[in-house]
């Protein structure tokens, strides 16, 4: 009878979970681990919940087990990112304008890569395929949100990192140049007065250049492809139901966001594991500690100009501990004795060994968020993109040292491993830090799922539409306001000039018939 009562309950309950199976569609572009890592979780566990996943994506999970996820593999598109040279993006020398419009050009050759996939063509262009939410990451460009039209489902933006100028306004935050500048420019808080001015310089720039050259071409290319019946897309970005940011409030300025900016953090991160063999006696035979060195999984080691690679195996030479190098190559040519070159290294867990003492990073998102849930101090050599606003931030956190890679010398990066390695402040402070963020009542994962099953339920956010993504720029500056309440100023002051003037040609008269009667 028991067994009856238990296997009716399972039957009512796999009822209930197939009343709310939805279908959803997630496009992840960017050709890069440290993105996709962020994204995964998320497909994966609207999988598990019983929902019909589709995604495309250039790292797939593999994974035969999820029996509701089918992937995309657009592995071909890491290519793209080689083509574009991403030397580029490192470059100091070059503005960050240049960088955004290559940023751009990148994504629409993402964009043309993906659409023409034959198996995503099939996808897109069969009229019986439904879906009740499209969840498509968004950088710069918005191409992949004409989706939503092209499924008439809504669209959630998701970015492994914080939204840049034209997102947060296509969504309806305040986005004053003042205090919140281009993540690009890592100007923010309390800005100098040249940063405002360069912000400001930026903000109009960004604005001129999104409207008149960068979404006409982005648009061109979602009609090629979906439909020239589409809407503008920047009236389709202007429609999407939710941002999923991997934002918090420390790396990111605090600042005022509509309801539907959903914060994400520590997406990808794993409990420890035990180290490979060969690790794990590498680490544990260093007598006075390990240092681990990585650049993560865009900028690479075996990428960054010789110069640098030369002076820093000087500073490791000259270093007390042993160091860990995660270096992509296959032989490090004047290699000191006391490094040991890996092609890949299981991050986290080395992290987590009580005898690696600091850990040289680029300061990427997700290499700083390992850093901090494992309370691993940093030294920090930026490269690209957010890297040197995250690493100011850590250096103000008191967590991290950070290393001008053009500028330093070989004792300046060598007193600052010493530094963070030896001093406990570091580490203590760092543990305060890993605490303040993780005291959450959900997790980012657990954000990211309820707010996409919640925009299903709705069939999307219109009820929490910011009005500041309608209203008229002028309006928004009270521009018109300012101009009539000008305009009444100037009528009150002309009249009362007016006024003066003929009392005064009035008494002047007087005065000239007193003279004359006299």
């Amino acid at each position: 009878m028991v067994k009856h009562k238990i296997i009716v309950l399972i039957f009512f309950i796999s009822i209930l979970q197939s009343s709310f199976c939805a279908r959803i569609l997630c496009v992840f572009q960017m050709a890069a681990i440290s993105h996709q890592v962020t994204f995964q979780p998320i497909a994966k566990e609207l999988s598990l919940r019983g929902h019909e996943v589709i995604s495309v994506t250039p790292h797939p999970i593999n994974d035969p087990s999820l029996t509701n996820l089918t992937e995309i593999n657009t592995n071909y598109t890491y290519s793209i990112i080689l083509g574009h040279g991403f030397e580029f993006f490192m470059s100091k020398e070059l503005t960050v304008q240049s960088k955004v419009a290559k940023i751009f050009a990148m994504y629409n050759d993402y964009a043309e890569a993906i659409l023409s996939n034959k198996q995503f063509r099939k996808v897109y262009n069969d009229p019986s395929q439904k879906f009740d939410l499209i969840i498509a990451q968004i950088y710069v460009s918005p191409i992949m949100f004409a989706l939503s039209s092209k499924f008439n489902a809504p669209v959630v933006g998701i970015s492994s990192m914080g939204g840049w100028t034209g997102t947060h306004i296509a969504i309806g935050n305040p986005t004053p140049p003042s205090l919140y500048s281009e993540m690009f420019l890592h100007y923010n808080g309390d800005l100098t007065y040249y940063e405002r001015i360069k912000s400001t310089l930026y903000f109009l720039w960004s604005r001129l250049y999104v409207n008149f050259v960068a979404m006409p071409k982005c648009d061109a290319i979602a009609r090629k492809y979906l439909g020239s019946d589409l809407p503008y897309l920047a009236d389709i970005e202007r429609n999407v139901s939710a941002l999923f940011l991997n934002i918090n409030p420390i790396l990111y300025t605090p600042r005022p966001m509509v309801p539907t900016v959903v914060p994400l953090g520590f997406m990808h991160i794993k409990p420890p594991k035990p180290l490979p063999k060969d690790i794990a006696e590498e680490i544990e035979s260093a007598k006075n500690g390990v240092v681990y060195f990585s650049l993560g999984s865009n900028v690479k080691s075996i990428n960054i100009p010789k110069r640098i690679r030369d002076l820093l195996m000087q500073v490791f030479a000259e270093v007390p501990y042993k160091v860990l190098w995660k270096f992509e190559g296959e032989e490090l040519p004047g290699k000191p004795r006391n490094v040991i070159i890996r092609k890949w290294l299981p991050q986290q867990d080395i992290l987590a060994h009580p005898n690696v003492k600091v850990f040289i990073s680029q300061c990427g998102l997700q290499s700083t968020e390992e850093a901090i849930d494992r309370e691993m101090p940093m030294v920090g050599i930026p490269f690209i993109a957010d890297q040197e606003m995250n690493a100011k931030r850590l250096v103000r956190q008191g967590v991290a040292k950070q290393i001008d890679y053009v500028n330093a010398t070989k004792q300046e990066i060598i007193d600052a491993i010493i530094e963070v390695a030896e001093n406990p402040i570091y580490r203590k402070n760092m543990k305060k830090l890993r605490l303040l963020l993780q005291d959450q009542p959900m997790t980012g994962l657990e954000r990211a799922v309820w707010w996409s099953e919640y925009i299903i339920r709705h069939k999307g956010t219109k009820h929490l539409r910011s009005p500041t993504v309608d209203i008229e720029w002028y309006k928004y500056l009270l521009i018109d306001v300012f101009a009539a309440i000008f305009g009444v100023i100037t009528l009150l002051l002309i009249v009362l000039i007016k006024l003066i003037k003929v009392l005064k040609r009035g008494c002047v008269r007087n005065v000239n018939e007193k003279k004359k009667k006299q």
